[in-house]
């Protein structure tokens, strides 16, 4: 019939139509399904990834906990949850228990993140559990006579450095080609790495000493985890050096920061001020009474108190201060303008003196036949003395009068500086130790800068900071 064919055309074009668009729908909706399934899929993805930022977070927090508290007891959160992220859409915290581990120096810290989404839910969505072993002791790494947690910078005014041992973290640069070190072993785990990925770099020079305090030994060792740019030895062993160089096990010092309450117990009394600095015909004893025990100055806080000296700030005078027990002080010392006092332990048995704030020394000396000392400045690096010690100076040695202090060994938690200054005795320190220590001694007048190779500084404690071990899911 005429037009028939028309029509069945126009029918099948419908139909291939609503085919067309049946399938099209179908697709769409797949995708659709597809898309929402992979957006449900990447949030939750996102959001287990957070529960696990949230466990770390708290074994991070559990780790300052323990250093923050002079027993080390914290034992976790005692069942609660912390919060550390809440918004309208989810809700993420954790909670730790902290145990004792193998021995007094390890701790296991268990703890679980958890995400809640919504933010309101009763139950946690998601959940991830982490274990962290927490140590805070190192066998593998031994202090020595200078030892740095980042850089040794020896200045071109110095003529030479004398130290048994050297260990450094970063890397060790000399500034002048008429410099030299002379030591026993010089160990560097970490490189320049502006001076071609040099553990020790510069224009100095590296001297073997004319004698060795160990048996048997008659050649510097000289370990590096990179390149020893000093030439000679460089890389290569020789009659004087025994190099190993791009060594990639040498252990790094984890930290040097000594809890006071590591020598000071419960039976330490609170003397209740610093008068005992400040009073009296010298030499004073630190404490004043013989026998006690009361040296927390003022009190077993931390950080520096203004009932402490002035504001904070205690001046030492020029005499001669014996310390006669462990000593805590928050204060700084005398930060407003250097002082030059001695020191005098009168017993072979180490003294520590714990200080909270900065020292500022125009010079120091430590009396004749003094027991060992070791000084350590928790302080932060003073504004005042960025001119001279780029690298800090929360311990700083300056060059008014002559310092000897062979019995002393100085620690600081941040900068180590030594600015033109000039020693009337050699050796004339028992040693050095910080985050960066900066070398600028006043050459030769009368007597370049030797650290005493007798100074046990294995009682030098480091790595007594918590940090975090082994790691694992559970």
């Amino acid at each position: 019939m005429p037009g028939s064919n028309s029509k069945d055309q126009q029918g099948s074009i419908i139909i291939s139509i609503l085919i067309i668009t049946l399938f099209l729908s179908v697709v769409a909706a797949a995708l659709i399904v597809y898309a929402s399934s992979s957006l449900t899929r990447g949030r939750g993805r996102v959001l287990t990834l957070e529960s696990q930022y949230a466990a770390e977070s708290g074994a991070d927090s559990a780790i300052g906990y323990l250093n923050s508290d002079p027993a080390a007891s914290y034992a976790g959160t005692n069942g609660s949850e912390i919060t550390i992220l809440s918004n309208n859409k989810y809700k993420a915290t954790f909670s730790t228990t902290v145990v004792a581990g193998v021995d007094g120096n390890q701790k296991i810290i268990t703890s679980t993140g958890k995400v809640y989404a919504p933010a309101n839910a009763g139950t946690a969505s998601y959940v991830r559990k982490i274990e962290v072993i927490a140590q805070r002791t190192s066998d593998s790494v031994a202090v020595t006579g200078i030892l740095s947690r980042n850089i040794i910078d020896i200045q071109s005014g110095i003529k030479n450095v004398y130290a048994k041992d050297l260990y450094v973290n970063g890397y060790i640069n000399m500034n002048k080609n008429t410099t030299n070190i002379v030591a026993e072993n010089i160990t560097v785990a970490g490189k320049n790495t502006g001076a071609s990925n040099c553990s020790i770099g510069g224009s100095g020079n590296l001297v073997k000493p004319a004698s060795f305090t160990n048996p048997g030994q008659t050649k510097t060792n000289v370990t590096v985890a990179y390149n020893n740019c000093i030439n000679p030895p460089g890389n290569v062993s020789n009659t004087n050096f025994n190099v190993l160089a791009n060594q990639t096990n040498i252990s790094k010092v984890q930290s040097t920061f000594i809890p006071w309450s590591e020598y000071m117990d419960s039976s330490y009394t609170n003397a209740g001020s610093c008068n005992d600095w400040t009073t009296g015909s010298f030499p004073r004893s630190i404490p004043s009474v013989a026998n006690s025990k009361a040296t927390h100055y003022p009190d077993s806080g931390s950080n520096i108190s203004a009932s402490c000296g002035t504001s904070g700030d205690l001046t030492l005078a020029t005499g001669q201060y014996n310390i006669t027990n462990n000593v805590h002080v928050r204060a700084n010392f005398c930060a407003a303008s250097g002082c030059s006092p001695t020191f005098y332990n009168p017993t072979s048995t180490t003294r520590y003196v714990f200080v909270e704030g900065s020292v500022n020394f125009s010079s120091v000396q430590s009396a004749a036949g003094s027991g060992p000392i070791i000084l350590i400045a928790y302080g932060a690096d003073p504004a005042s003395k960025v001119s001279v010690c780029p690298l800090g100076g929360a311990i700083y040695l300056g060059n008014t009068g002559n310092t000897s202090a062979p019995a002393i060994y100085f620690l600081a938690n941040n900068g180590v500086c030594l600015d033109k200054t000039k020693f009337s005795t050699s050796p004339a320190i028992g040693g050095l130790s910080g985050k960066n220590i900066s070398i600028a001694t006043n050459p030769g007048s009368p007597f370049d800068l030797k650290l005493d190779a007798a100074f046990d500084s294995s009682k030098v404690p480091i790595n007594l900071s918590w940090h975090a071990g082994r790691y694992r899911r559970l």
